[in-house]
């Protein structure tokens, strides 16, 4: 039985439209021009109070990981225009890492009725399912890398996952996709059209194989 497609293809498709959006930005040169003049003036003001600027992304690359509606997507070029590629991937990393792991709890200690209110039931329902006969690490790592990790988050502290199991698939899940956020940003950032559009589509491959090996899993 096959996910649903809204929610087996959430991840790709969040990918792909951000790919779609990047590239619609950076082919329009004056506007990507006044992009990069606004990141400028945000260096300015991140550089007054540069800790609480780190704090601020991290806890909203959190609430990414956690709510559906919620996206780091757009603050990524900033973060890399004001501390460069590799302190934003690091920063990056740890808030959806925290992110997942605020989800786990929530699903663990909180329990259904909060969850319920945060993910659709019937979504929620059909992974959980999938989830408890899928608990070697392998499965978990795969369902990471194929739902969202909001979703994938609740459900494994519903079912109670094993926490040493859960948090290694986490941390291990998140890197390709923080590389490739931060990977794409810098070519927005640096206007380079070709490896933008291979780093988007090697996203959505990812996601969508990973996907299919869950799957077969």
């Amino acid at each position: 039985m096959a996910p649903p497609f809204n929610w087996a293809t959430r991840r790709a498709t969040i990918i792909a439209a951000v790919l779609v959006l990047a590239t619609g930005l950076l082919l329009a040169r004056p506007v990507h021009q006044w992009l990069l003049s606004l990141f400028a003036a945000a260096e300015g003001v991140i550089r007054e109070q540069e800790a609480w600027g780190m704090l601020a992304f991290v806890v909203l690359a959190a609430l990414s990981a956690m709510v559906a509606f919620v996206t780091s997507s757009m603050l990524i070029p900033i973060a890399i225009y004001v501390w460069g590629p590799g302190l934003c991937f690091v920063l990056l990393w740890t808030g959806w890492f925290l992110g997942g792991l605020a989800a786990y709890g929530v699903g663990r200690y909180l329990g259904r009725p909060i969850v319920r209110r945060l993910v659709r039931p019937a979504a929620l329902e059909r992974q959980e399912r999938w989830a408890r006969s899928r608990r070697s690490l392998v499965g978990i790592l795969l369902l990471q890398l194929a739902v969202p990790s909001d979703l994938a988050g609740y459900v494994f502290g519903l079912i109670r996952c094993p926490f040493v199991r859960f948090v290694t698939a986490l941390a291990l899940a998140e890197v390709p996709y923080a590389l490739g956020a931060v990977y794409l940003g810098v070519s927005f950032v640096e206007r380079r059209l070709l490896p933008l559009l291979a780093v988007g589509v090697a996203g959505v491959l990812l996601s969508m194989l990973a996907i299919r090996a869950y799957h077969r899993h």
